[in-house]
């Protein structure tokens, strides 16, 4: 039945009040000379955007909120001013010169709206109080006290009377500024505080809410003693932190603790689908979401890991349930905390984005002047690369007396702490931290009351981390809060498979694809590594083609490298000089004594060379006194092998080391190239360094009798062995062997 009202009633105005609203927003963007098309077209092709920062206010920037025409921008926080910056001048202009409300809250504020005229701007906080401000004069209008703090707010957009609330005591209250007494109309009364509150931008009888504990839900103002519909609860994260419509009113956005963005149909309980990303992660903080595009095509979102997340709605089908929405989002850095509330300015094509640092942050993808970024290009590093604070105090004291615009390191070291006691200290088991209590840390006073709860919680079963993830390189991870999140992975997997509505995916199979894919990431980035190393050694003639190459080469340079550090040869390789040597040293001696024996008793003088010349080889074989000169001849010879015998031995030994490595590279692939790759990461021990030595100590004697009958393949050809080409042949194998393993 309920469900029926709102069809009727939101079909009876979508003819009366779409075509209305969608002509004044075309109509925005043609005075503006700004087409929706050149906006559809750069937001689909971005990679990145370019960005600049507003400087004003003195603590966090806990809300924001754009006007309807999109030419101001409010903004509150820690500092509990009211500031209003004009876009188009803000855009432009090097240094920010917002204009300030006259009165101020007596603490935190949360919570911002415009009425549909830019006549009023309205404001709630931490101090039980809406403010309405004159937006011409920064002067009071109006204020409305509540008995306890105000978390959400929301102006009709059909009416310039309208706003409702959402409160800490559990109360969402209905105003109309044309009833003299301002008494409100409570439509929903909970022991569970509300969170945010939302009117459909074209019918004002329908309201959606976030709650603490009972999630998101749908009222219509007509008939509120029940919800018109409570959208997927999810009992694991029940804790629902913000709703948000697109600007017909078809779709609604909402955001839960732990769990990325949901899409819902508003007459539907079962969600559209689940957009997800492995990096994104929200649960300290308050955090808001909004709809971005020309035609809200884009989903936008912020992320306790500093960055922003904006999906694209691409594939994403409006008459299918449950959809799993995974594909590339944007993401965008710079922020250098958590990131809490975003907007969209539509008129504009921007964005804007706060949270725990004093900044604003602006976002388009039009290159102006004293911006910086991209268009085209991701961000180099994904990531905030500051030094992350592990350990802090519990309490901080903010002193807004000094005007200071400048970053608060102490403010950032303790939200960084509280990021990581969160994930240190959550479970699985039922046992939550403190910050389902607390509806929003954007305060400082609320902040110190979860971290001060987390402490206390009992460590995270191992059980609930992710397997191997301690396997993985450190390098894979930009800081400590990127390493958590990944421990918990299939814990936050698996909330977000159950966010989805009952849809039967394989947790296992969606977590062994997101490790899968972080590893060759991971050893894509080692791969470049080796190259650019390469490159630097051996220059562009021998850069190697493959990974496998790579590989190869790598651990044959670190292996002759140590050995080359080393200040003596192994000892296996000193006793196989000095027995050779003894050994060439007794066979020369029997050598000169022969031939000494000989010459005494030699009846003829030695043949002269014209005569040997006529002589044919026969002939000469068959003459007894040349026995004498071919011995001569022949330990003449082994003089030679014997000056040349330390260089026989160390080229043989070095052909095994490059044998020895090429049978490591042809084993390794045989596995998947993630496991050589992860293996070769890890720097050789010192008792794995000189794996050739304990088959060069076994096979000692079977090497000097081969020594003693046959010559190296250097000395035979005469010259001697070029590592070059061992090193190449190797690789060549090496890439032979990995082709074929493809095939």
């Amino acid at each position: 039945m309920h469900r029926m009202n709102y069809t009727r009633g939101s079909r009876s105005v979508e003819c009366l009040n779409l075509n209305l609203g969608l002509g004044l927003r075309e109509s925005d963007l043609l005075s503006g000379q700004l087409s929706a098309g050149i906006f559809r077209q750069r937001l689909s092709a971005a990679e990145n955007l370019y960005q600049r920062n507003l400087t004003g206010h003195y603590g966090c920037v806990n809300a924001l909120e754009f006007s309807n025409g999109g030419q101001f921008l409010a903004s509150g926080g820690d500092d509990k001013r009211v500031l209003l910056w004009n876009i188009d001048q803000e855009v432009m202009s090097e240094m920010g010169r917002p204009q300030v409300m006259n009165e101020t809250h007596t603490s935190n504020i949360f919570c911002l709206g415009f009425d549909t005229l830019n006549a009023h701007v309205f404001s709630g906080g931490n101090d039980d109080l809406v403010i309405q401000h004159d937006l011409a004069t920064g002067k009071l209008l109006n204020y409305f006290s509540h008995g306890g703090p105000v978390y959400g707010l929301s102006v009709d957009r059909t009416s310039v009377h309208l706003f409702s609330v959402a409160t800490e005591s559990g109360e969402v209250l209905f105003y109309d500024l044309r009833v003299g007494n301002y008494e409100p109309l409570t439509v929903a009364k909970f022991r569970s505080p509300f969170n945010a509150v939302e009117f459909h931008p074209l019918n004002g009888n329908f309201l959606a809410t976030a709650n603490a504990k009972r999630g998101a839900m749908l009222w219509d103002l007509r008939h509120h003693n029940h919800p018109l519909c409570q959208f997927n609860y999810i009992p694991e994260s029940p804790s629902c932190m913000s709703v948000r419509f697109n600007c017909s009113g078809s779709l609604l956005l909402t955001l839960h603790r732990r769990l990325p963005p949901i899409l819902f149909s508003p007459n539907s309980p079962e969600p559209l689908g689940t957009f997800y990303h492995d990096e994104y992660f929200n649960s300290c903080t308050m955090k808001s979401c909004t709809f971005a595009g020309p035609q809200d095509e884009m989903v936008v979102s912020g992320s306790d890991n500093f960055n922003m997340f904006i999906w694209r709605m691409d594939g994403v089908d409006l008459e299918e349930k449950n959809q799993w929405i995974d594909t590339p989002p944007i993401i965008l850095t710079g922020h250098r905390s958590v990131v809490n509330q975003v907007r969209f300015n539509r008129q504009r094509c921007l964005l804007a984005s706060s949270g725990v640092e004093k900044i604003i942050k602006l976002w388009s993808p039009f290159e102006q002047h004293g911006w910086e970024g991209s268009l085209m290009y991701p961000p180099a590093k994904p990531y905030c690369n500051r030094t992350l604070h592990n350990n802090t105090t519990e309490h901080v004291i903010q002193d807004f007396s000094s005007c200071d615009t400048d970053e608060d390191q102490a403010m950032l070291a303790f939200f960084d702490t509280l990021v990581q006691r969160e994930l240190e200290s959550w479970n699985t088991n039922g046992n939550h931290t403190s910050s389902d209590s607390t509806s929003s840390s954007t305060s400082s006073e609320r902040s110190e009351a979860g971290a001060s709860s987390a402490s206390e919680e009992e460590p995270t079963d191992d059980e609930d981390d992710t397997p191997n993830v301690s396997e993985l390189s450190w390098q894979t991870h930009p800081n400590r809060i990127f390493y958590l999140i990944a421990k918990k992975r299939r814990a936050l997997l698996q909330m977000a498979v159950k966010g989805t509505g009952g849809q039967q995916r394989s947790v296992e199979e969606l977590l062994a694809r997101l490790n899968g894919e972080q590893k060759q990431a991971a050893t894509a980035a080692r791969i470049s590594d080796w190259l650019v190393e390469t490159h630097r050694l051996f220059g562009d003639d021998e850069m190697p083609t493959t990974s496998a190459e790579a590989a190869a080469r790598e651990q044959r340079r670190r292996v002759f490298d140590q050995l080359s550090r080393s200040p003596r040869k192994p000892p296996v390789l000193k006793i196989a000089d000095t027995l050779q040597m003894e050994q060439m040293e007794r066979k020369r001696k029997l050598i000169r004594e022969r031939f000494a024996a000989r010459k005494r008793h030699r009846p003829a003088a030695r043949p002269r060379s014209s005569d040997l010349e006529n002589d044919s080889i026969e002939g000469f074989e068959e003459d007894p006194n040349n026995s004498s000169e071919e011995e001569e001849e022949d330990a003449e010879s082994e003089d030679n092998n014997n000056n040349n015998g330390t260089d026989g031995i160390n080229e043989a030994t070095a052909m095994a080391v490059a044998v020895a490595v090429d049978d490591d590279t042809d084993d390794s692939l045989s596995t998947s190239m993630t496991s050589m790759e992860a293996q070769l990461s890890q720097a050789p021990s010192t008792s794995s360094s000189y794996p050739f030595l304990v088959e060069t100590e076994a096979n000692n004697n079977n090497q000097m009798a081969s020594n003693n009958n046959h010559k190296p393949p250097a000395a035979a050809n005469g010259s001697t062995v070029d590592m070059c080409n061992t090193e190449s042949s190797s690789a060549s194998a090496s890439a032979s062997t990995s082709s074929s393993t493809s095939n």
